[in-house]
């Protein structure tokens, strides 16, 4: 996934202030003062517009001819553009959002899952496959050596839950994936691999197993397990001794 934040001064520009914005540092309603920005980041007045450009697609910011650029109310803000939803996990997200990512996903996800079953190419199947196995290896070596694949194991599940959606064939809902990676990331780095049992393992050997025969309603099944023991993980994570 490619974000703005890796794209030239612009880009860089522009989500650092994506960041101060939805962290509240630059305010609902804060008129952003282009010459301060040009003088702080040494840029110029160029690259802060189109940096403001960038935020203005997003919903973050507006700017009107006479009054200036400012923050835009929340309410307008695109919270499930692929930038956004990465500029908040690295921000911290909070765990009324982490509920609510759940509750989303367990709107889209299964209902991907039937879809898969149904319309999945064996280069799906063999996708789906391939990422489990490295969950399996990342899971199996540090179970085995206590040797931390924290990074393998997240990338091997962001890629699952990719490959899940571009099995259903319906290019819209391939596109989902753009919001849920920076989710998926920041959820499997907040929950250790410690507190991820085998059950993890076998909650997406599920998934495939029955994509793989074209069982939807399995499919559809075994999605929907898999997200509410996960949001039981989350549940466990913030109500745990470690919590306060």
């Amino acid at each position: 996934m490619t974000v703005y934040s890796t794209r030239g001064l612009q880009g860089q520009l522009a989500g650092t202030l994506g960041r101060r914005i939805l962290a509240g540092t630059l305010a609902e309603g804060e008129t952003i003062d282009v010459d301060a920005l040009e003088h702080e980041f040494s840029v110029s007045r160029t690259v802060v517009r189109e940096a403001l450009r960038v935020l203005s697609a997003k919903g973050l910011v507006d700017a009107r001819p006479r009054t200036g650029t400012f923050v835009r109310p929340r309410t307008a803000w695109r919270l499930l553009d692929e930038d956004v939803m990465a500029w908040r996990a690295e921000n911290g997200m909070s765990e009324k959002l982490l509920v609510e990512l759940d509750e989303l996903r367990r709107v889209i996800e299964p209902a991907a899952a039937r879809l898969a079953a149904t319309h999945r190419s064996d280069a799906d199947v063999a996708a789906l496959e391939s990422a489990l196995e490295r969950m399996k290896v990342a899971f199996e070596a540090h179970r085995t050596t206590s040797v931390s694949r924290l990074a393998e194991h997240v990338q091997a599940d962001v890629d699952f839950h990719t490959a899940l959606l571009r099995a259903t064939g319906n290019e819209l809902i391939e596109h989902m994936d753009m919001m849920l990676q920076p989710i998926l990331s920041f959820r499997d780095n907040l929950i250790p691999e410690a507190q991820q049992s085998e059950d993890f393992i076998a909650r997406h050997t599920a998934v495939v197993e029955a994509v793989s025969r074209g069982d939807a309603d399995g499919a559809e099944r075994a999605m929907l397990q898999l997200l509410t023991e996960a949001a039981g993980d989350l549940e466990s994570l913030y109500s745990g001794p470690d919590s306060k």
